[in-house]
């Protein structure tokens, strides 16, 4: 976030200011926009604070929604695991194809993509595990709260 936050500032300062825009510092922007995007995007799966419509599960049972939760959880990260290798693949590859500016191979922009599939997945295999303790001791767990609340 800070390099995205310095190389759009830097750049609005250039453009605005000195009116000598800087190709380099909006590929900077660019790579850094695509890592915190996806890397965010692992970081709201940790915290269940993604996107979801819940209106439905909301009015579930504490023991449904857990098994709602585990199947969701299950097959979403069965599909990554099965993704995963191809992806990697795929972004290894990407490593003859240079950005036009600063010549910085694709794999480094793309990579953030496998990086964010595991770490989605690992959260998610340790949200079953929960899920399926709070299942067999019956019992509620306090969820792990954000930082931002």
């Amino acid at each position: 976030m800070l390099v995205l936050t310095s190389s759009m500032f830097l750049q609005v300062v250039l453009r605005y200011g000195f009116k000598h825009p800087s190709p380099e510092l909006f590929e900077i922007s660019s790579y850094s926009f695509v890592w915190a995007v996806l890397l965010g995007a692992a970081l709201a799966n940790k915290y269940k604070n993604h996107i979801k419509f819940d209106v439905i599960y909301n009015k579930f049972s504490q023991k449904a929604k857990c098994i709602i939760d585990i199947i969701f959880d299950s097959l979403f990260s069965i599909l990554l695991v099965i993704s995963l290798f191809p992806v990697i693949k795929q972004s290894i590859w990407y490593r003859i194809i240079r950005s036009e500016v600063l010549g910085i191979p694709w794999t480094y922009l793309v990579i953030c993509l496998p990086i964010m599939m595991a770490l989605i997945t690992v959260q998610n295999v340790a949200s079953v595990y929960k899920n399926f303790r709070k299942l067999i001791e019956k019992r509620t767990e306090k969820t792990e709260e954000s930082q931002w609340h």
